[in-house]
């Protein structure tokens, strides 16, 4: 009798040490949660941008603003805009219109041998759109000749993008284009 006791004691005890064992629903490390589908994949990430050099902006091309973009995604375009600009020692860099999409970005004449650079470039992977952050750095000294200053770079394909293109952290200009 005692050992029937016993067995029925033992499985009443093992039934509810069965039944506390179980999480809530607001636990989060219940047994319907899964940790490793709350992991956040990496919203944006560096954008490939080759640049171009070899070119300078024709003199029928006025520029007025501080800071000017164009995206250009045909050969007749491009030609249209730059000229080559060969000399013995350097290479020019021919975009590939079939894969990549050219940012140009210039500025007004300067005395001041002002030089455009491309400071940071990201890509959203989740949108496809690309944010782009320009400086313009001079020299403090006035030189006796104008140069336009012109920066341009190559960036692939990828369909559908949205463009942000700002000067430092001002936004200059947004182009969304059918790559």
């Amino acid at each position: 009798m005692h050992v029937k006791l016993m067995v029925i004691s033992f499985c009443a005890l093992a039934a509810s040490c069965a039944g506390s064992g179980s999480k809530s629903g607001s636990d989060s490390t219940g047994a319907g949660s899964d940790t490793t589908l709350n992991v956040d994949a990496n919203p944006s990430s560096q954008l490939e941008v080759n640049p171009l050099s070899g070119y300078f902006l024709k003199n029928t091309i006025k520029v007025n603003d501080s800071l000017t973009f164009w995206l250009i995604d045909n050969q007749a375009s491009f030609d249209s805009l730059f000229g080559v600009a060969k000399t013995m020692n350097n290479t020019i860099d021919h975009p590939d219109f079939g894969t990549h999409i050219v940012i140009a970005a210039t500025m007004p004449p300067t005395f001041y041998g002002t030089q455009i650079q491309l400071e940071s470039a990201t890509s959203d992977n989740a949108t496809n759109n690309a944010t782009l952050h320009f400086v313009a750095t001079a020299n403090p000294n006035k030189g006796s000749a104008s140069t336009v200053p012109l920066w341009l770079g190559a960036v692939p394909k990828t369909g559908k993008s949205t463009f942000q293109l700002y000067t430092g952290d001002h936004l200059t200009q947004t182009i969304t284009t059918q790559q």
